[in-house]
């Protein structure tokens, strides 16, 4: 289930990913979506999304986040095709505060504000996704 951005008043950041696994070939899993700089610094609702778009399960035996954060899935998780899985600071609020079940977690670490960089690497320790993210919007393209 992909938690809906207008659920959420405070820096998000919706992500298109730098595929790191060769020219044009798209990464079995990509970081969708990041949800750093909680406006309210007492509640732990810091999030990332993980999203397959492939049309297979992925086991994430042995995969890991890592960047200002760590985490390590736990054995016998896997990403239904199509699916997202939400990584979370506090999966307990994630439930309450987003009503979002099944949010993994918590991890080790902070998402720092001002930005970072944060990569999911797969058993052999490879950057599948990798995003690197800073606070504010994208410089203007159009001239």
């Amino acid at each position: 289930m992909k938690i809906s951005p207008r659920t959420l008043l405070p820096a998000i950041l919706l992500v298109n990913p730098l595929f790191v696994m060769g020219e044009g070939a798209p990464p079995p899993l990509v970081i969708n979506e990041i949800h750093y700089d909680e406006d309210n610094k007492t509640v732990r609702a810091e999030f990332i999304e993980i999203y397959n778009p492939t049309d297979q399960p992925v086991s994430l035996d042995g995969w890991e986040l890592t960047g200002g954060i760590r985490y390590v899935f736990p054995q016998n998780t896997n990403i239904g095709d199509g699916a997202y899985l939400v990584i979370a600071e506090d999966p307990v609020t994630i439930s309450t505060r987003l009503q979002h079940q099944g949010a993994l977690g918590p991890w080790t670490g902070k998402l720092r504000n001002s930005g970072e960089t944060v990569n999911l690497r797969d058993p052999s320790g490879e950057a599948i996704s990798k995003v690197d993210y800073k606070l504010g919007l994208p410089p203007n393209r159009d001239g």
